[in-house]
């Protein structure tokens, strides 16, 4: 199936000074309005993943045929599912209810080249963090592995954990949607109602991204991507994807009106993936 796109040519719509250079919004075509969210994209940029707004399931659509296939149906599998480097392996939560109604996760494997799936993790009520590598050489030094744990930011590096939650460790501080950096030096996350952070390792070097950048994600090591949502306890109200640089740039990326959320990046390809509050899925192509 060829997939047919509807090229849009935007420019900035701040006035602070430009992060790209050259921006492009295309609609993904075969993508229908609905029950739609975007969960991941493979490093190589060839194919995203989505989901249901549940998180129920996952669909993997290839962006360079348009073709897409059912991965499962699993309750659970799209939040924040980890793709292997070579994008052959995705590692996804499953999530049932024991017989006392109590919520348990598992971690599921799927490999796409041998179309198989097995458990990874057996089911527990804590699923610590799982954006590990499963292909990388053992040889080498592992990759860190960031993650929450009760609402507090964390750190496995050579088999030991850390907490090391630079805004402190209160019950009102909650870090959420952690990612360590392409070069693994520098961990950005969000702090619920303050806004997002980038720090070291240790959790030192703290710096201030912004706060209306939801979701963050890393396009370089020198590149943040987020979203900028409102509403008004009940409904969307706008929704734009925002770029920002560690050294101070802003730039919003598309129309607010155009409600665009939950941004995944590929810079070898220089893509930005995003879905629609209606379901369907755009690409954004910048060059800096």
């Amino acid at each position: 199936m060829r997939r047919i796109l509807i090229l849009f040519v935007v420019c900035s719509l701040m006035t602070q000074a430009q992060v790209f250079q050259k921006i492009s919004l295309e609609k993904l075509s075969g993508v229908e309005p609905g029950d739609c969210r975007l969960a991941g994209m493979s490093p190589d940029g060839s194919y995203i993943l989505t989901t249901t707004q549940t998180n129920k399931g996952l669909r993997r659509i290839d962006l360079l045929t348009g073709d897409q296939t059912q991965l499962t149906d699993i309750q659970g599998a799209g939040f924040q599912p980890s793709i292997s480097t070579s994008g052959r392996q995705i590692l996804f939560r499953k999530v049932t209810f024991d017989e006392n109604h109590m919520r348990q996760t598992a971690l599921q494997l799927l490999d796409l080249d041998q179309r198989t799936q097995k458990q990874f993790r057996a089911p527990a009520r804590e699923v610590r963090g799982y954006q590990v590598d499963m292909e990388q050489n053992t040889e080498k030094r592992p990759c860190p592995e960031v993650f929450i744990e009760d609402m507090q930011l964390m750190v496995t590096l050579d088999g030991v954990t850390t907490n090391i939650s630079p805004n402190g460790t209160d019950e009102d501080t909650r870090y959420i949607w952690p990612s360590l950096s392409p070069d693994g030096q520098r961990i950005l996350y969000y702090v619920s109602g303050v806004g997002a952070f980038v720090c070291n390792l240790e959790g030192k070097d703290v710096q201030f991204i912004a706060h209306d950048c939801r979701a963050p994600q890393w396009y370089d090591d020198e590149t943040i991507i987020g979203m900028n949502d409102r509403d008004d306890s009940e409904m969307l109200l706008s929704s734009s994807i925002v770029a920002y640089s560690l050294s101070g740039e802003v730039q919003e990326l598309t129309d607010p009106k155009a409600m665009l959320m939950y941004p995944q990046c590929c810079a070898h390809r220089g893509i930005i993936a995003c879905s629609a509050a209606n379901g369907e899925v755009f690409i954004i192509k910048v060059e800096k």
